[in-house]
């Protein structure tokens, strides 16, 4: 094949010599050009080529790996956030169930200092309305009992005579009673 192309070549230099050797073209010279082009062309093709394509492959190769390992980090990053999204709400829901239960411990125990407040009150009133009860009956006793001892001085006094101890107690006795039906 390309030794019949170089022939037809060489046969069209014969027919257009004379054209070619006015423009100053030396058809061999083009001919030796061209496989030597050709020649440097597969030499370039066979021991530069395919190298430089291998790097460039694996350059491509890393790129790619690159870029899947920044998207499984960014899909990663992500479901971290979601992850942390999600517990801070849960620690946030949490928190607002512990101040709420705080806050119903608090007014339980507050309603219960109330409770015991009034209870102590109401206890520290009656043991004052019975003091106060006790307290006057006292009076009251020792108030009739000063009337009957004045009395019996002034019936003393009066009658003139002395009384025993005996009669005396008798004459106590009933005006008390007198006083105390009154």
């Amino acid at each position: 094949m390309w030794t019949e192309l170089i022939r037809n070549l060489i046969a069209a230099e014969t027919h257009s010599s004379g054209i070619l050797e006015q423009l100053g073209i030396d058809f061999n010279l083009i001919i030796i050009q061209a496989v030597g082009f050709l020649l440097l062309l597969w030499l370039m093709m066979r021991y530069f080529w395919k190298p430089i394509e291998q790097m460039l492959e694996a350059r491509r190769q890393d790129i790619n790996a690159t870029y899947d390992k920044i998207e499984a980090d960014r899909r990663a990053m992500e479901q971290l956030r979601a992850e942390y999204e999600q517990r801070l709400a849960q620690i946030e829901a949490e928190a607002r169930e512990r101040i709420q239960h705080a806050v119903g411990e608090a007014q339980q125990l507050r309603e219960q200092i109330l409770q015991d407040a009034r209870r102590q009150a109401q206890e520290i009133l009656a043991r004052a309305q019975e003091q106060a009860r006790l307290e006057r009956e006292k009076l009251l006793t020792e108030l009739q009992t000063y009337v009957a001892d004045l009395t019996i001085a002034v019936a003393e006094r009066v009658l003139g005579e002395s009384l025993d101890d005996e009669r005396h107690r008798r004459l106590v006795n009933e005006f008390i009673q007198t006083v105390g039906v009154r």
